[in-house]
């Protein structure tokens, strides 16, 4: 395939501001904000300071998930149909941004002094409001990424702007354990309840940037402008959707890589405790793992766009298998690196996985527009908000099983919150090895399985001709 520079450089009218993507990527700051820090911060301040049990956290963790993932088709469709002078996903956005940033600040305002049954279903009721206002938010959000640029390579010029930006959030979530573990704070659950409000300004900020300064591409504005649009049925949308093969595969790809990193997202902070510091939770320790968090994200934004320039060369496919094996090499090194003897050997593994994790998610993503292009060209409809709902819905399912087993877990490998710094050397032992092995497998699933990816650059742009031909004898775009 001819891959000169003249053939495939993108056209005036496809790319996108820069401006642009900056405002579209700020909101992925609120993303990454909410999707990061329940689940990062429910063990420390739920199990670890109010002591409840790690199983009943997998299944809160896990069942709002599931809440959240039902919820995203119903919202897809929702957006798919909705008709606005501001779009069909902005106003959607603009309203789960505000909704989010005050659900989330009242998972940590629970009152002092309840019972551990009482701390668990303050957790799960707020949660379960929490992500819905994230699928309102979530849900638009994802697709109007989608809509932006109709260029195969500027889809993943956006969605590298949105995951560069998003370790500006990943940030603050790294500084959070900084910040309460203070000494001004009696306790990391005290430091929690001012953090929470913090972070929920934060998300509502970011959230509504967007929503003011982003936009679809011209061709998706102009099928809209003066055309009456048959509202499509959520069965319908559903269904064709998921008969993609090369949606399934992204899909699958999906399940297998937040299998392995979910199930041990508890894990790093118990090793980094309980095996690195003995179970002493200084100040140090708030400052390894806030130091190690922002290494890994200045890692990330330097990592993504160069390998954004090498799927220029070699494709989105070619990238993502080394991604991959970045993230299982990163993987691997944490049964090294996590070590009491220099704990700041820890922050390596982090820094090597996340270059290849944010491209991995990268990647994906700009996928996944190309399969709407299929599709369109297949039935005629374009389902952007569907194929984001589903996305996430199959995300956020494979995060929920994921979860709920990493209490299970945690417990299989020994720990007692009882024992306190005198865990066993057997629960210590087993803790590593689950935190090393289980990404290192699922991950490499996953790169055998992205080999049956069919929808390579040359035949995307094949779809895209076509489906450029077509609006232009129906109409919808200028010849």
């Amino acid at each position: 395939m001819d891959n000169s520079p003249d053939k495939h450089a993108t056209p005036s009218s496809d790319k996108v501001p820069f401006w642009r993507k900056m405002a579209y990527g700020s909101g992925m700051m609120s993303y990454v904000v909410m999707a990061r820090s329940c689940n990062q911060f429910a063990s420390p301040i739920f199990n670890d300071c109010m002591g409840v049990d790690p199983r009943l956290l997998s299944w809160v963790l896990g069942g709002s998930r599931i809440w959240d993932a039902l919820t995203d088709p119903f919202m897809g469709s929702v957006t798919d149909n909705t008709r606005s002078k501001w779009g069909r996903r902005r106003p959607w956005i603009a309203l789960g941004a505000m909704l989010s940033g005050i659900t989330f600040s009242a998972i940590w305002l629970f009152p002092a002094g309840l019972s551990e049954m009482g701390y668990f279903f303050w957790f799960l009721i707020t949660s379960l409001i929490f992500f819905l206002a994230f699928t309102v938010f979530s849900v638009p959000y994802m697709a109007l990424g989608m809509e932006m640029s109709s260029d195969y390579n500027e889809r993943t010029s956006v969605m590298a702007y949105r995951t560069v930006l998003s370790q500006v959030g990943a940030f603050a979530v790294s500084g959070i354990y900084w910040l309460i573990t203070l000494d001004r704070f009696e306790s990391m659950a005290e430091g929690m309840r001012y953090a929470g409000m913090m972070v929920g300004a934060l998300i509502i900020a970011m959230g509504l940037i967007p929503a003011f300064f982003a936009r679809e591409h011209d061709s998706i504005i102009e099928q809209q402008r003066g055309k009456v649009v048959a509202k499509i049925s959520l069965a319908k949308s559903f269904k064709e959707t998921i008969r993609e093969v090369p949606f399934l595969i992204i899909c699958a790809i999906t399940v297998l890589m937040l299998t392995g990193l979910m199930m041990v997202v508890q894990l790093g902070y118990y090793v980094t405790v309980y095996h690195i510091f003995g179970g002493e939770k200084t100040p140090f320790l708030g400052t390894l793992m806030a130091v190690g968090g922002i290494s890994s994200q200045v890692c990330t934004m330097l990592a993504v766009p160069v390998l954004t320039k090498i799927s220029r060369n070699i494709g989105k496919t070619g990238t993502l298998l080394i991604a991959m094996g970045l993230s299982v090499i990163g993987s691997a090194l944490k049964w090294v690196c996590f070590t009491p003897e220099n704990p700041w050997l820890s922050v390596i593994p982090g820094i090597v996985m996340s270059g290849g994790l944010a491209a991995t998610w990268t990647l994906i993503n700009a996928m996944i527009p190309d399969v709407v292009d299929l599709d369109e060209l297949k039935t005629g409809e374009r389902r952007e908000g569907m194929y984001s709902a589903v996305n996430s819905w199959v995300f956020k399912m494979g995060m929920s099983g994921a979860l709920i087993i990493s209490g299970y877990v945690l417990t299989w490998s020994g720990f007692d919150v009882a024992l306190g710094s005198e865990q066993t050397a057997d629960a210590i032992f087993y803790m590593r090895l689950f935190f090393t092995t289980i990404p290192v497998v699922t991950i490499s699933l996953a790169m055998l399985l992205l080999l049956l990816y069919p929808l390579k650059e040359g035949r995307v742009r094949e779809i895209q001709a076509q489906l450029k031909a077509r609006r232009e004898k129906e109409g919808t775009v200028e010849a």
